[in-house]
Protein backbone atom coordinates (compact mmCIF):
# COMPACT_ATOMS: atom_id res chain seq x y z
CA UNK A 1 0.00 0.00 0.00
CA UNK A 2 0.91 3.66 -0.25
CA UNK A 3 3.33 5.27 2.14
CA UNK A 4 3.83 8.93 2.95
CA UNK A 5 6.09 9.62 -0.05
CA UNK A 6 4.31 12.77 -1.27
CA UNK A 7 6.32 15.99 -0.93
CA UNK A 8 4.93 17.75 2.13
CA UNK A 9 4.82 21.39 3.11
CA UNK A 10 7.27 22.69 5.69
CA UNK A 11 4.74 22.42 8.51
CA UNK A 12 2.15 19.73 7.74
CA UNK A 13 -0.64 19.04 10.20
CA UNK A 14 0.03 15.87 12.20
CA UNK A 15 -3.03 13.58 12.24
CA UNK A 16 -4.20 10.68 14.36
CA UNK A 17 -6.76 8.16 13.12
CA UNK A 18 -9.20 6.86 15.73
CA UNK A 19 -10.09 3.30 14.63
CA UNK A 20 -9.30 1.11 11.65
CA UNK A 21 -12.83 1.46 10.22
CA UNK A 22 -13.25 0.79 6.51
CA UNK A 23 -13.97 4.43 5.64
CA UNK A 24 -10.70 5.41 7.32
CA UNK A 25 -8.58 2.80 5.54
CA UNK A 26 -10.28 3.01 2.16
CA UNK A 27 -10.72 6.77 1.90
CA UNK A 28 -9.28 9.07 4.55
CA UNK A 29 -5.87 7.49 5.09
CA UNK A 30 -5.11 7.41 1.33
CA UNK A 31 -6.33 11.01 1.09
CA UNK A 32 -4.04 12.13 3.91
CA UNK A 33 -1.11 10.25 2.40
CA UNK A 34 -1.69 12.00 -0.92
CA UNK A 35 -2.14 15.48 0.56
CA UNK A 36 0.74 17.93 0.72
CA UNK A 37 -0.19 19.60 4.00
CA UNK A 38 -0.94 16.57 6.20
CA UNK A 39 0.93 13.62 7.68
CA UNK A 40 -0.42 10.68 9.66
CA UNK A 41 1.46 10.32 12.93
CA UNK A 42 -0.56 7.50 14.53
CA UNK A 43 -3.49 5.13 14.21
CA UNK A 44 -5.41 3.48 17.06
CA UNK A 45 -7.59 0.44 17.50
CA UNK A 46 -8.97 -1.37 20.51
CA UNK A 47 -6.69 -4.16 19.28
CA UNK A 48 -2.97 -3.46 19.33
CA UNK A 49 -2.43 -6.12 16.66
CA UNK A 50 -4.95 -4.56 14.29
CA UNK A 51 -3.51 -1.09 14.79
CA UNK A 52 -0.01 -2.41 14.14
CA UNK A 53 -1.19 -4.21 11.00
CA UNK A 54 -2.72 -1.06 9.51
CA UNK A 55 0.22 1.08 10.58
CA UNK A 56 2.60 -1.26 8.77
CA UNK A 57 0.38 -1.40 5.69
CA UNK A 58 0.20 2.38 5.32
CA UNK A 59 3.60 3.37 6.67
CA UNK A 60 2.16 5.09 9.75
CA UNK A 61 4.85 5.60 12.41
CA UNK A 62 2.88 4.85 15.59
CA UNK A 63 0.22 2.24 16.42
CA UNK A 64 -1.83 2.43 19.62
CA UNK A 65 -3.91 -0.34 21.17
CA UNK A 66 -6.36 2.13 22.71
CA UNK A 67 -8.05 5.34 21.62
CA UNK A 68 -7.07 6.99 24.90
CA UNK A 69 -3.38 6.50 24.19
CA UNK A 70 -3.70 8.18 20.82
CA UNK A 71 -5.64 11.12 22.25
CA UNK A 72 -2.88 11.65 24.83
CA UNK A 73 -0.11 11.80 22.21
CA UNK A 74 1.15 15.40 22.33
CA UNK A 75 2.49 15.26 18.76
CA UNK A 76 -0.98 14.82 17.24
CA UNK A 77 -2.78 18.02 16.23
CA UNK A 78 -5.87 16.71 14.41
CA UNK A 79 -8.03 13.65 14.91
CA UNK A 80 -10.21 11.83 12.39
CA UNK A 81 -13.20 10.03 13.95
CA UNK A 82 -14.93 7.25 11.93
CA UNK A 83 -16.52 5.43 14.87
CA UNK A 84 -20.17 4.25 14.90
CA UNK A 85 -22.58 7.19 15.03
CA UNK A 86 -23.50 6.84 18.69
CA UNK A 87 -19.86 7.36 19.75
CA UNK A 88 -19.16 10.54 17.77
CA UNK A 89 -19.97 13.27 20.29
CA UNK A 90 -18.11 11.66 23.19
CA UNK A 91 -15.01 11.13 21.08
CA UNK A 92 -15.07 14.70 19.73
CA UNK A 93 -15.31 16.04 23.28
CA UNK A 94 -12.55 13.75 24.49
CA UNK A 95 -10.25 14.84 21.67
CA UNK A 96 -10.95 18.56 21.97
CA UNK A 97 -10.46 18.35 25.74
CA UNK A 98 -6.87 17.43 24.87
CA UNK A 99 -6.52 20.33 22.47
CA UNK A 100 -7.02 18.37 19.24
CA UNK A 101 -8.85 19.59 16.16
CA UNK A 102 -11.43 17.04 14.97
CA UNK A 103 -12.82 15.92 11.62
CA UNK A 104 -15.78 13.73 12.59
CA UNK A 105 -17.71 11.44 10.30
CA UNK A 106 -21.34 12.23 9.64
CA UNK A 107 -23.74 12.38 11.35
CA UNK A 108 -21.93 14.22 14.09
CA UNK A 109 -24.57 13.15 16.64
CA UNK A 110 -27.81 11.20 16.95
CA UNK A 111 -29.87 14.32 17.66
CA UNK A 112 -29.57 18.07 18.08
CA UNK A 113 -29.43 17.86 21.88
CA UNK A 114 -26.30 15.72 21.64
CA UNK A 115 -24.83 18.03 19.00
CA UNK A 116 -25.31 21.06 21.26
CA UNK A 117 -22.83 19.52 23.69
CA UNK A 118 -20.18 20.49 21.14
CA UNK A 119 -20.81 24.17 21.88
CA UNK A 120 -18.48 23.66 24.84
CA UNK A 121 -15.54 23.04 22.49
CA UNK A 122 -12.94 25.85 22.72
CA UNK A 123 -13.47 28.23 19.82
CA UNK A 124 -9.85 28.09 18.65
CA UNK A 125 -10.25 24.41 17.76
CA UNK A 126 -11.55 23.38 14.34
CA UNK A 127 -14.38 20.82 14.47
CA UNK A 128 -16.12 19.80 11.25
CA UNK A 129 -18.62 17.19 10.11
CA UNK A 130 -17.06 15.10 7.35
CA UNK A 131 -19.30 15.82 4.38
CA UNK A 132 -16.59 15.32 1.76
CA UNK A 133 -18.95 16.17 -1.13
CA UNK A 134 -19.02 19.83 -0.06
CA UNK A 135 -15.37 19.99 -1.11
CA UNK A 136 -15.93 18.64 -4.63
CA UNK A 137 -15.94 21.36 -7.33
CA UNK A 138 -19.35 20.24 -8.61
CA UNK A 139 -21.10 21.39 -5.42
CA UNK A 140 -19.44 24.81 -5.53
CA UNK A 141 -20.20 25.09 -9.25
CA UNK A 142 -23.87 24.28 -8.71
CA UNK A 143 -24.14 26.84 -5.92
CA UNK A 144 -22.44 29.47 -8.10
CA UNK A 145 -25.02 28.86 -10.83
CA UNK A 146 -27.90 29.17 -8.39
CA UNK A 147 -26.49 32.34 -6.84
CA UNK A 148 -25.98 33.94 -10.27
CA UNK A 149 -29.71 34.56 -10.71
CA UNK A 150 -29.66 33.70 -14.41
CA UNK A 151 -31.75 30.57 -13.86
CA UNK A 152 -34.40 32.33 -11.82
CA UNK A 153 -35.74 31.28 -8.45
CA UNK A 154 -35.11 27.72 -7.27
CA UNK A 155 -38.55 26.11 -7.30
CA UNK A 156 -37.93 22.49 -6.37
CA UNK A 157 -35.23 19.83 -6.19
CA UNK A 158 -35.25 16.05 -6.18
CA UNK A 159 -32.42 14.25 -4.39
CA UNK A 160 -31.87 10.49 -4.60
CA UNK A 161 -29.25 8.32 -2.90
CA UNK A 162 -29.33 4.55 -2.37
CA UNK A 163 -27.31 1.35 -2.46
CA UNK A 164 -27.67 -2.30 -1.50
CA UNK A 165 -26.14 -3.03 1.91
CA UNK A 166 -26.01 -6.82 2.23
CA UNK A 167 -24.25 -7.28 5.57
CA UNK A 168 -26.59 -8.02 8.49
CA UNK A 169 -23.78 -7.47 11.02
CA UNK A 170 -23.06 -3.91 9.85
CA UNK A 171 -23.64 -1.26 12.54
CA UNK A 172 -25.89 0.56 10.06
CA UNK A 173 -28.50 -2.10 10.82
CA UNK A 174 -28.33 -1.37 14.55
CA UNK A 175 -30.85 1.22 15.75
CA UNK A 176 -28.94 1.82 19.00
CA UNK A 177 -25.81 2.82 17.07
CA UNK A 178 -27.61 5.27 14.79
CA UNK A 179 -28.24 2.85 11.95
CA UNK A 180 -30.71 3.16 9.10
CA UNK A 181 -31.03 4.89 5.77
CA UNK A 182 -31.79 8.36 7.12
CA UNK A 183 -28.70 8.51 9.34
CA UNK A 184 -26.39 6.86 6.81
CA UNK A 185 -27.58 8.40 3.52
CA UNK A 186 -30.31 10.86 4.40
CA UNK A 187 -27.86 13.12 6.19
CA UNK A 188 -26.17 13.70 2.81
CA UNK A 189 -29.43 14.61 1.14
CA UNK A 190 -30.54 16.88 3.99
CA UNK A 191 -27.16 18.61 3.90
CA UNK A 192 -27.53 19.05 0.13
CA UNK A 193 -30.97 20.63 0.44
CA UNK A 194 -29.69 23.06 3.08
CA UNK A 195 -26.62 23.78 0.93
CA UNK A 196 -28.74 24.60 -2.12
CA UNK A 197 -31.25 26.84 -0.32
CA UNK A 198 -28.65 28.23 2.11
CA UNK A 199 -31.13 28.18 5.00
CA UNK A 200 -33.14 25.83 7.18
CA UNK A 201 -36.44 24.33 6.02
CA UNK A 202 -39.50 25.61 7.85
CA UNK A 203 -41.17 22.20 8.17
CA UNK A 204 -40.73 18.61 6.99
CA UNK A 205 -42.79 15.52 6.20
CA UNK A 206 -41.23 12.06 6.32
CA UNK A 207 -42.23 8.46 5.64
CA UNK A 208 -40.13 5.40 6.48
CA UNK A 209 -40.14 1.72 5.56
CA UNK A 210 -38.63 -0.10 8.53
CA UNK A 211 -37.03 -3.53 8.66
CA UNK A 212 -39.13 -6.14 10.44
CA UNK A 213 -35.85 -7.75 11.58
CA UNK A 214 -33.87 -4.91 13.15
CA UNK A 215 -36.21 -1.90 13.11
CA UNK A 216 -33.94 0.37 11.08
CA UNK A 217 -35.41 2.41 8.25
CA UNK A 218 -34.50 0.65 5.00
CA UNK A 219 -36.16 3.36 2.89
CA UNK A 220 -36.94 6.95 3.79
CA UNK A 221 -38.81 9.52 1.71
CA UNK A 222 -39.24 13.14 2.76
CA UNK A 223 -40.35 16.61 1.75
CA UNK A 224 -38.49 19.63 3.07
CA UNK A 225 -40.55 22.81 2.84
CA UNK A 226 -38.41 25.95 2.80
CA UNK A 227 -41.35 28.34 2.42
CA UNK A 228 -41.85 30.78 -0.46
CA UNK A 229 -43.08 27.89 -2.60
CA UNK A 230 -39.73 26.08 -2.43
CA UNK A 231 -39.73 22.38 -1.59
CA UNK A 232 -37.11 19.64 -1.85
CA UNK A 233 -37.94 15.92 -1.99
CA UNK A 234 -35.52 13.29 -0.69
CA UNK A 235 -35.43 9.54 -1.23
CA UNK A 236 -32.79 7.25 0.32
CA UNK A 237 -32.45 3.50 0.75
CA UNK A 238 -30.10 0.79 1.99
CA UNK A 239 -31.84 -2.21 0.43
CA UNK A 240 -32.15 -1.26 -3.22
CA UNK A 241 -30.07 -0.73 -6.33
CA UNK A 242 -27.37 1.94 -6.23
CA UNK A 243 -28.60 5.33 -7.38
CA UNK A 244 -27.61 8.96 -6.91
CA UNK A 245 -28.95 12.19 -8.36
CA UNK A 246 -29.47 15.86 -7.59
CA UNK A 247 -31.89 17.65 -9.92
CA UNK A 248 -32.71 21.29 -9.31
CA UNK A 249 -35.61 22.95 -11.13
CA UNK A 250 -35.52 26.73 -11.29
CA UNK A 251 -37.89 29.12 -13.05
CA UNK A 252 -35.76 29.10 -16.20
CA UNK A 253 -33.49 26.05 -16.00
CA UNK A 254 -33.01 22.47 -14.93
CA UNK A 255 -29.62 21.80 -13.31
CA UNK A 256 -28.55 18.18 -12.93
CA UNK A 257 -25.68 16.44 -11.12
CA UNK A 258 -25.60 12.82 -12.24
CA UNK A 259 -23.03 11.64 -9.67
CA UNK A 260 -23.24 14.10 -6.77
CA UNK A 261 -22.01 11.84 -3.97
CA UNK A 262 -19.71 9.22 -5.47
CA UNK A 263 -18.23 10.53 -8.72
CA UNK A 264 -16.48 7.98 -10.89
CA UNK A 265 -12.79 7.90 -10.02
CA UNK A 266 -10.62 9.05 -12.90
CA UNK A 267 -13.37 10.64 -14.98
CA UNK A 268 -14.88 14.11 -14.68
CA UNK A 269 -18.11 14.81 -12.84
CA UNK A 270 -20.65 16.73 -14.88
CA UNK A 271 -23.13 19.51 -14.26
CA UNK A 272 -25.82 19.51 -16.94
CA UNK A 273 -28.10 22.48 -17.59
CA UNK A 274 -31.21 22.77 -19.74
CA UNK A 275 -32.89 26.15 -20.18
CA UNK A 276 -35.68 25.14 -22.56
CA UNK A 277 -39.29 25.97 -21.79
CA UNK A 278 -40.80 22.98 -23.56
CA UNK A 279 -40.31 19.28 -22.90
CA UNK A 280 -40.11 18.48 -26.60
CA UNK A 281 -36.87 20.41 -27.13
CA UNK A 282 -35.28 20.10 -23.70
CA UNK A 283 -31.73 18.77 -23.86
CA UNK A 284 -29.21 18.78 -21.05
CA UNK A 285 -25.87 20.37 -21.89
CA UNK A 286 -23.19 18.66 -19.77
CA UNK A 287 -20.20 20.60 -18.45
CA UNK A 288 -17.24 18.48 -17.38
CA UNK A 289 -15.75 19.51 -14.04
CA UNK A 290 -12.20 18.91 -12.80
CA UNK A 291 -11.25 15.36 -11.84
CA UNK A 292 -10.45 15.42 -8.13
CA UNK A 293 -10.39 13.09 -5.13
CA UNK A 294 -13.01 14.67 -2.90
CA UNK A 295 -11.67 13.09 0.30
CA UNK A 296 -8.27 14.61 -0.42
CA UNK A 297 -9.92 17.99 -1.01
CA UNK A 298 -11.67 17.58 2.35
CA UNK A 299 -8.59 16.78 4.44
CA UNK A 300 -6.45 19.42 2.71
CA UNK A 301 -9.09 22.07 3.42
CA UNK A 302 -9.31 20.94 7.05
CA UNK A 303 -5.54 21.13 7.46
CA UNK A 304 -5.53 24.62 5.95
CA UNK A 305 -8.21 25.60 8.46
CA UNK A 306 -6.07 24.21 11.30
CA UNK A 307 -3.18 26.38 10.10
CA UNK A 308 -5.47 29.43 9.86
CA UNK A 309 -5.07 29.69 6.10
CA UNK A 310 -8.83 29.43 5.43
CA UNK A 311 -11.95 30.07 7.47
CA UNK A 312 -14.10 26.92 7.66
CA UNK A 313 -17.57 27.57 6.26
CA UNK A 314 -19.26 24.69 8.09
CA UNK A 315 -18.61 24.17 11.78
CA UNK A 316 -20.44 23.21 14.96
CA UNK A 317 -23.42 25.52 14.44
CA UNK A 318 -24.02 24.03 11.00
CA UNK A 319 -23.83 20.52 12.48
CA UNK A 320 -26.43 21.46 15.10
CA UNK A 321 -28.77 22.89 12.47
CA UNK A 322 -28.31 19.74 10.40
CA UNK A 323 -29.38 17.61 13.35
CA UNK A 324 -32.41 19.83 13.99
CA UNK A 325 -33.69 18.87 10.54
CA UNK A 326 -32.89 15.20 11.14
CA UNK A 327 -34.80 15.33 14.45
CA UNK A 328 -37.82 16.82 12.69
CA UNK A 329 -37.72 14.08 10.04
CA UNK A 330 -37.72 11.31 12.65
CA UNK A 331 -40.55 13.05 14.52
CA UNK A 332 -42.59 13.35 11.33
CA UNK A 333 -42.08 9.69 10.47
CA UNK A 334 -43.30 8.76 13.96
CA UNK A 335 -46.35 11.01 13.90
CA UNK A 336 -47.31 10.89 10.24
CA UNK A 337 -47.63 14.69 10.32
CA UNK A 338 -45.75 17.74 9.13
CA UNK A 339 -43.24 18.84 11.78
CA UNK A 340 -41.75 22.31 12.18
CA UNK A 341 -37.96 22.57 12.24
Amino acid sequence: MSTQAVTKTANPVRWGIVSTANIACARIIPALLASSNSVIHAIASRSQAKAAEKAAAFGIPVAYGSYEALLNDPQIEAIYVPLPNDQHVDMVLAATARGKHVLCEKPVALNAEQARRLLDVPQHLVVAEAFMVRHHPQFARLRTELRSGRHGKLQTAQILLSFLLDNPGDFRFDVTKGGGALFDLGCYTVMTARYLLERQPERVFCSMVRSPVNGTDEQTHAILDFGHGQQVTLSVGLKQAAAQRVQVVCEKSLLDLNAPYVPSQGSPATLSISSHAGLDDAALQPEALPVVEQYQCEVEHFSRAVRGEVQPEFGINDAIEQMQVMDALFASAASGQWVKV
